[in-house]
């Protein structure tokens, strides 16, 4: 996350760039142009806040400039040497994050209101560093992860005052490899949670430590320390308790909140290790071990069935409105199990390959394994889809708002998914996309006339036909791309599922899956439903207002691709690449002197 050389000053203002140059997108009519090097001298970097605002960083300070007239709103002139890597926005809301280095003194943390530019925490001189943050509708708060040093720390930030609460402090990070894994800025360090007890204290697990937190005060009530990592950390509301699962642990361990005192009954001692612990609709514990699951009542802790359901090598429960659907996964043969509310077996379908995703769809259980995908009926257990679908790795996923099908591509191959019916067609073949192997971790976006394919590096199209309108991959900057995310490993036999775009394609299908069938960045509206609620449960009008104008905003943007490469004589630039077209409507030099320029239909 954090990137100070001045190669980077001039040069990795690209990804935030992208997201104020998106406002220009579709334009016609200029609004107004902005001459920023007298207010700003140097200009390092522009990015874009929630509700729209121009965050530019520049040799003279800090500067917020409105979105649709172009005039400065408030500067920060002390502010300088602001690290834009560190730029994060807060979900939904007129706050962002971001560090500078003082002439004099240690790196800063700071969150402003990005209407106003009033600094509303400042680590100064106490050298925390923000590392994620988790947003808390029910509690209004943000829940800040910092880190020290090798200190972990949390932070309370009230969304009703926009004022810091409390920081507490989790103790020293121990061991060379957790200090490593520490020093990735942005992935969180807690494990488990963050929950709330009915009495309104924070619940979270870390490493080998259970907390129990005075939400109000920040002050740890008590803390219980395991002997391995903890698998698994379930408050239950009905029976106020903890569950806690550890690593190669054969031990069910049940805390009590207040006190963070062992309550354990010894009726619930596991016959295996445990895998897993979730809750269903019914507020039930889902007790997941390699000996089978069970179901716990969380107001009497006893087993609700008198015997654990128990396939070969289980590994996942999926609750839904109509059971649980247990999946065991081996390299060679896997199952999938259909079990009733009571515990019986409905049907065990065996599948070839490892299971390396499962999902609940209205008719069925949507599998993908090394060696098959199909959908496994509710009904009878049997296959669905006539003939099985191969993919070597996850497909890019999106979702045909015109046709209601999910759109899957891999290997070459384009598919048409019917959630409603469960049936399958493959409407593309042979798709050869330019450089893009099946280890390419592609993304998809719906357009109206098709669907647009692509990665940081990579745009194609292929219309609703199957034929392919345009593909092309640019360059990048150089070998170690500077704007690049952080790739994070997830194999699994061989299965190369190892960088962030599959993952977000798990997502995705996820979503679909339970009838989340449209995407806030595709939509006409341009709104959702989370952001929604943020305005909702802070109570905030403005919380709203900051929602639509930000998509808003976004939605002018969405024609268009903005891609940082190099031309062969190794000019730097940033591209803006028609999506429907394929073609480059605007060419950016980003060493030239910097002009701000907002354009609208």
């Amino acid at each position: 996350m954090l990137l100070k050389n001045q190669m980077s000053y001039t040069t990795t203002f690209i990804a935030l760039f992208l997201i104020f140059i998106g406002s220009i997108l579709s334009a016609q009519t200029k609004l107004w142009t902005e001459d920023m090097t007298t207010s700003m001298g140097e200009v390092g970097w522009i990015a874009q806040a929630n509700e729209g605002y121009i965050i530019t960083a520049g040799g003279k300070g800090l500067m917020g400039i409105d979105n649709n007239t172009g005039k400065q709103v408030w500067v920060k002139p002390e502010l300088k040497g602001v690290i834009q890597e560190t730029y994060q926005n807060i979900e939904g809301l007129p706050l962002f994050y971001v560090e500078y280095t003082p002439l004099a003194g240690k790196t800063r943390g700071i969150i402003l209101h990005s209407s106003t530019g009033d600094v509303l925490y400042d680590t100064k001189d106490d050298n925390y560093r923000i590392k994620t943050y988790h947003l808390l509708l029910d509690q209004a708060m943000i829940l800040f992860e910092m880190t020290k040093e090798n200190t972990r720390l949390l932070m309370s930030f009230s969304l009703s005052t926009m004022t810091k609460t409390w920081v507490t402090d989790l103790g020293e990070i121990k061991g060379i490899i957790s200090q490593v894994n520490n020093s990735n800025k942005r992935e969180s360090f807690i494990d488990n949670g963050p929950s709330f007890t009915n009495s309104g204290d924070l619940i979270v697990g870390m490493n080998e430590k259970a907390y129990g937190i005075d939400a109000k005060t920040g002050a740890i009530k008590w803390s219980y320390e395991a002997d391995n990592k903890l698998q698994a950390l379930v408050y239950s509301p009905q029976s106020n308790s903890v569950y806690m699962g550890v690593k190669k642990s054969n031990k069910l361990t049940v805390l009590d909140p207040a006190s963070g005192k062992d309550i354990t009954p010894g009726k619930l001692k596991l016959r295996g290790n445990l895998l897993d612990i979730t809750s269903d609709s019914k507020n039930n514990i889902v007790l997941v071990e390699t000996e089978g699951f069970n179901l716990i009542d969380p107001k009497t802790s006893d087993f609700l069935w008198n015997k654990s359901f128990k396939i070969p090598y289980l590994d996942e429960v999926i609750p839904f409105q109509k059971g649980y659907i247990a999946v065991a996964k081996d390299e060679d043969n896997g199952s999938i199990a259909y079990v009733d509310s009571e515990g019986k077996q409905i049907w065990d379908t065996k599948v070839r390959g490892y299971v390396y995703y499962a999902t609940t769809t209205e008719n069925g259980v949507l599998y993908i394994s090394t060696e098959r995908s199909n959908i496994i009926s509710f009904r009878d257990g049997k296959d669905i889809w006539d003939k099985d679908v191969k993919f070597k790795s996850m497909p890019a996923v999106t979702y045909d708002e015109a046709e209601k099908k999910v759109i899957m591509f891999e290997s070459k191959t384009g598919y048409k998914f019917d959630l409603a019916s469960g049936a399958m067609n493959i409407f593309a073949e042979d798709i050869k996309l330019e450089d893009v192997t099946w280890k390419t971790a592609l993304e998809a976006e719906y357009r109206p006339n098709g669907y647009f394919f692509y990665t940081k590096q990579h745009t194609s199209l292929l219309d609703k036909k199957g034929k392919l309108v345009y593909t092309k991959e640019y360059p990048q900057l150089s070998s170690t791309d500077l704007t690049s995310l952080a790739q994070f490993g997830a194999n699994v036999v061989g299965v190369d599922i190892d960088i962030a775009g599959s993952i977000e394609n798990m997502k995705k299908l996820d979503r679909l899956s339970k009838g989340v069938y449209t995407e806030s960045n595709v939509t006409s509206q341009g709104t959702s439903k989370t952001h929604v609620m943020v305005a909702a449960s802070v109570s905030n009008t403005q919380g709203f207002a900051v929602t639509k104008t930000r998509y808003t905003n976004s939605r002018n943007a969405r024609d268009h691709m903005f891609i940082t490469t190099k031309d062969e004589s190794s000019k730097r630039s940033i591209l803006m690449v028609n999506k429907d077209t394929g073609k480059v409507d605007k060419t950016i030099n980003i060493l030239m002197q910097l002009r701000c320029m907002l354009l609208t239909k």
